[in-house]
């Protein structure tokens, strides 16, 4: 996340300090940070630096002791980012019908549904990229496992950064399978959301969000 989005993110989160029920019936209590839907242009000289750190950090992830994957550059996971960081490098230039097309054959390809107005920040992992869907905005080293998001819900529409009702996020947050953020919500620095949970609260840095320990139910059913 660059030191512009930090500031904006901060400034934002201290303004808010509300739980979902406050933000819920006084949305006017959030403080707007102004957004636009079209990104600042990059050149390709930085796209390809974003897919560089992008490709470094999924062969950290996938090396075993000194042993690389072999094939790296056709990994599923690669491929959805790659086609994603097309999409989105096409979309800042405005030429959003082809980047629509990107972002299709992204979906056909990978099984990835990643927005290319989806502003996700260097070092981003996909692990398993069928079922993903992401819309909204991230910092650095983003990991999303299978079935992972991030997204808008329906009813909350004001804007905390990422745009009208989507979630934004810092730097080095991790979305185990099945989870997420919904909503516009601000999630820090640091986060790891837990399998199974789609989270639509603010989440501070350095924080775990999981489920209550399940209980453990004797059958009754079985003589």
């Amino acid at each position: 996340m660059s030191a512009d989005e930090g500031a904006a993110m901060a400034r934002s989160t201290a303004a808010a300090g509300l739980p979902r029920a406050d933000a819920v019936t006084n949305p006017k209590a959030i403080t707007p940070v102004p957004h636009t839907w079209i990104l600042p242009p990059l050149t390709w000289r930085e796209t390809f630096s974003r897919i560089r750190s992008d490709y470094q950090r999924l062969a950290a992830t996938l090396t075993v002791g000194d042993e690389r994957p072999p094939g790296l550059a056709l990994h599923p996971s690669f491929l959805a980012v790659l086609l994603y960081r097309i999409a989105n490098h096409v979309y800042r230039t405005r030429h959003t019908f082809l980047a629509r097309l990107v972002w299709q054959a992204n979906l056909m390809l990978t099984g990835a549904d990643i927005n290319a107005a989806a502003d996700l920040g260097p070092g981003l992992v996909i692990m398993h990229p069928p079922g993903t869907a992401i819309m909204g905005t991230a910092g650095r080293n983003l990991t999303v496992m299978p079935c992972g998001g991030l997204g808008g819900e329906v009813g909350r529409r004001f804007d905390v950064g990422a745009g009208p009702g989507l979630p934004l996020l810092g730097d080095d947050v991790i979305l185990e399978p099945h989870s997420g953020a919904l909503g516009p919500v601000r999630i820090g620095d640091r986060v790891r959301i837990c399998a199974g949970i789609a989270f639509t609260e603010d989440v501070p840095s350095d924080t775990i969000v999981e489920h209550p320990k399940p209980r453990l139910l004797r059958r009754r059913d079985i003589p």
